[in-house]
């Protein structure tokens, strides 16, 4: 009886441990995510120099998508510091890439939209911050 027990005991504990292990080490992960990476990279390295001298030297890219639409999020970047042409292709690429994966993994979620900051030059950098959405 109480191997049996047992028994029952280590299939609860070690089943778990496997299970997480084969979905951590798959290649699901490795393969799927890394271009992914691939692209938050070049986005991030396109826009990392946010220096500006006036609002007008700064803008927004939208980055990614949602399973329901809309991007992920917004960054801002320094217009006069950034190939626009560029940055547009890699961060419409990345877009691409996250509705194929959605698609072809039918993953859905919420549908809660991104709200769009407002983009400005503040202490000679550019920010996004986050627009009053509340009804006055």
């Amino acid at each position: 009886m109480k191997i049996r027990h047992l028994k029952y005991l280590s299939i609860l504990f070690f089943a778990p441990l496997v299970a997480c292990s084969d979905a951590h080490n798959g290649n699901h992960s490795e393969t799927t995510d890394k271009p992914m990476a691939d692209y938050q990279q070049q986005i991030e390295a396109a826009i990392a120099d946010k220096s500006c001298s006036t609002n007008d030297d700064c803008a927004l890219v939208e980055i990614g998508a949602k399973p329901c639409g809309g991007p992920e999020t917004y960054e801002p970047y320094s217009k006069p510091n950034v190939d626009e042409v560029k940055l547009q292709k890699i961060a419409a690429t990345y877009k691409k890439e996250r509705q194929d994966y959605f698609k072809e993994n039918q993953i859905m979620g919420i549908c809660v939209v991104t709200p769009k900051p407002h983009v400005s030059c503040v202490n000679n950098q550019c920010v996004a911050s986050k627009q009053n959405l509340q009804v006055q």
